[in-house]
């Protein structure tokens, strides 16, 4: 398919969240004002086209990084068990270099939106066996996944990491869910969702 066809192709459900997060995290950085992006989600839900949805944030200024805070991290391997039960980790944390995640007819959440990642790789190991993990990460973090299921299913989102800042935090997934689900996910922060739910009331 040539540039062009892709330009003028329809836009996925997912490409649409995907700027509809980066145009509330614009508001939240002072960007627009709530008109402007009240007007623009509205757009969002109509674009028919890439080219359409690409000039919704063409002509705003660039994000600053939203990745975590670079801090080391408090130790080399962690887990996040959840055995007939949930098991949940947001707000302020910093996750280990190495974060195994189990959940054996049960949940797991891992937020790192607020997540204080150190610089470089950081791995999650999620095992879901007859249960749930879900992994939410900021516009910004490169993360990627590998996984498989066996009578379940891994949802996946990757985003690419800054090839200028090779020493920068990344994320990556190692997923395995055999009749459960391992879902990740991107999602805007806090003040930029409040933002989007006042409009769809």
């Amino acid at each position: 398919m040539s540039d062009r066809s892709l330009a003028s192709s329809a836009p996925t459900a997912e490409q649409k969240d995907r700027v509809t997060a980066e145009l509330c995290e614009h508001f939240a950085a002072g960007n627009i004002e709530l008109d402007v992006l009240e007007h623009r989600l509205a757009t969002v839900d109509e674009a028919k086209s890439m080219v359409q949805l690409t000039e919704l944030v063409g002509d705003l200024p660039a994000l600053p990084t939203v990745a975590p805070a670079v801090v080391e991290p408090a130790r080399g391997r962690g887990w996040a068990l959840a055995l007939l039960g949930g098991n949940s980790r947001k707000g302020e944390w910093s996750p280990p270099r190495q974060l195994n995640a189990v959940a054996l007819m049960g949940g797991v959440e891992l937020d790192f939106r607020g997540a204080r990642l150190a610089a470089g790789e950081t791995h999650v190991i999620a095992v879901a066996v007859m249960g749930g993990i879900e992994i939410t990460v900021p516009p910004g973090l490169p993360v990627t996944v590998r996984g498989f299921g066996i009578l379940g299913g891994v949802d996946q989102v990757e985003q690419g990491a800054d090839e200028s800042d090779p020493g920068a935090p990344h994320l990556k997934v190692t997923a395995l869910a055999c009749m459960g689900g391992v879902e990740v996910k991107t999602r805007a922060g806090e003040k930029a969702e409040l933002v989007a739910s006042k409009r769809k009331r």
